[in-house]
């Protein structure tokens, strides 16, 4: 896993590479505008024949970019450096590599309202922009010469190369304060940040490359960062071999409780995504009148038919049977299709506290438990829920868009409080563990805002817990690989036709991926 840092937490490390490890801001920063450079080589064809305007602000990002303008023009590269400072106003490390351009006698111009209107001229005629305006520290929105400035960068349409991350964006939250930059590439410098993962900032960035400051590893270890980003090889090591004598029984039995008259459909997806993903055996209860659909299709799942009411839901009479059929499962994922019949809602209130083995509760399940938040104090076992953001606004009181703000805050508090793991779904989907660690998933696509993509997920997730791995790593390892489906659907197809059926049919093409 990749460790992700606040603004905050960054600075924090900036200082203690200094201060405890003798790692001078001006070694750091002349080590990011040397990874800058050698990024920017690799990437750009004939690159020593491009004009360059790099767009430098009073701190350390502008800074940062001071140095590759003089890397660059060591390398006989036509750059420009347009200055939004006096020179004379810049301090500490950015007022010595500005001093040291100066003396170079590099194209330095001190951009202001007077003379704003050279820019459109420059822009016309170099071939990359450079954003070194702001960093990670920026709290409010730009305003001023910064603010018409980004605006020419963007009406401009060159190609961007923002360093650490685009000007104007608030580093933290991934939601957009005001104008910012809107970047083809950014080179993230030593860790990632939340909003270069989270929309609908991660959006403005175009793609993302880490560069290594030369920052010790162990001292980002040190600081116990609780938030971090999936990578496929982190995978890789969590999938065992499976033995050639091995048989069903030793990959795992899930129980979906799922569908209702009308949304049958619903527990069928969540069904296949469990056996597609490899557990042994999936047992299907449904209502009595849903499960008669279900006898000969799909011919791998078992079903068990249930009492229900008037309108085709599960009854509260269902408990006994659905609670014998929980026994001995390895997992057991509800709410799929579901509903929200009182009688339902009345029925899932008495069932899930009396469940044993780990639970999957998704959809209307987790509407239930927001209509009796005390439930979830009362269960017995570990439980992931796995809530889009109207849902976890349902569950925890508090509107959807404030949700959205602060989505990482928000999954944490409530995976801390109630000591269950949080699946938030949504660009992009967190997973909050009680501990308050909390992984990005970087997967992922539009196309996947379709009918019954939550339903594969909760059958991926659950069939991982059944085939051994703790609730946390089933988590994190089903919803990279629900959004790798579509990930990879996308690319063969468009995201516009991905319906559900897609994730199945790709999931194992997904799986030789991780696995080879």
């Amino acid at each position: 896993m990749k460790k992700v840092a606040t603004a905050k937490e960054m600075r924090q490390i900036d200082t203690l590479a200094t201060n405890t490890y003798g790692i001078k801001g001006l070694t750091l920063m002349e080590n990011a505008g040397t990874g800058i450079v050698k990024t920017l080589q690799r990437r750009f064809y004939d690159f020593s024949s491009k004009q360059v305007l790099i767009f430098c602000g009073k701190g350390n990002n502008g800074g940062d970019g001071l140095v590759v303008a003089r890397l660059l023009f060591n390398m006989k590269i036509h750059v420009t450096i347009f200055l939004l400072e006096r020179r004379v106003n810049l301090k500490g490390d950015a007022a010595i590599n500005a001093e040291l351009a100066f003396k170079l006698d590099i194209d330095i111009i001190e951009l202001g309202e007077t003379n704003l209107h050279f820019l459109e001229h420059h822009l016309e005629n170099c071939d990359l922009v450079i954003d070194a305006l702001f960093g990670t520290g920026l709290t409010r929105p730009i305003s001023g010469t910064y603010k018409q400035t980004i605006h020419k960068i963007n009406q401009s349409k060159k190609h961007v190369t923002a360093i650490d991350i685009p000007s104007g964006l608030d580093s933290d939250t991934g939601m957009l304060m005001g104008d910012c930059i809107h970047a083809d590439l950014t080179l993230v410098l030593a860790l990632f940040k939340q909003s270069h993962l989270l929309f609908p900032a991660a959006e403005l960035m175009g793609e993302i490359e880490l560069i290594d400051i030369g920052i010790p590893p162990e001292l980002v270890e040190s600081e116990g960062l609780e938030i971090q980003v999936t990578e496929e090889s982190d995978l890789r090591a969590w999938f065992p071999q499976r033995s050639a004598d091995s048989h069903k029984g030793d990959y795992g039995h899930v129980l979906v409780i799922a569908g209702s008259k009308g949304k049958d459909g619903a527990a069928g997806l969540t069904s296949l995504a469990a056996l597609r993903m490899g557990c042994g055996l999936v047992t299907l209860a449904l209502p009595e009148s849903c499960q008669k659909a279900f006898e000969s299709h799909p011919l791998e799942v078992m079903t068990v038919p249930a009492p229900e009411t008037d309108v085709g839901t599960f009854a509260l009479s269902a408990k006994n049977i659905l609670f014998k059929h929980s026994r001995g499962m390895s997992a057991v994922a509800i709410g799929p299709g579901l509903s929200t019949e009182p009688e339902t809602v009345q029925l899932l209130r008495e069932l899930l506290p009396i469940i044993n083995c780990p639970l999957i509760i998704d959809a209307d399940a987790v509407n239930a438990l927001a209509q009796s938040p005390d439930t979830i104090s009362q269960l017995k076992t570990e439980a992931i829920l796995t809530p889009h953001p109207k849902e976890m606004s349902r569950i925890m009181g508090i509107e959807t868009s404030k949700i959205l703000e602060k989505r990482i805050e928000f999954a944490r508090k409530f995976a801390h409080d109630h000591s269950v793991i949080i699946v938030l779904k949504g660009a992009a989907t967190v997973i909050s563990q009680p501990s308050g660690l909390t992984t990005i998933n970087p997967t992922g696509n539009p196309g996947m805002a379709t009918a019954g993509s939550g339903d594969i997920l909760t059958g991926i997730i659950a069939s991982l817990v059944a085939q051994g791995f703790s609730t946390p790593k089933a988590a994190i390892a089903g919803t990279y690989l629900h959004g790798l489906s579509g990930d990879i659907f996308a690319q063969k197809e468009t995201q516009a036709s991905l319906i559900a059926g897609d994730l199945l049919r790709t999931l194992p093409e997904t799986m030789k991926r991780i696995l080879h």
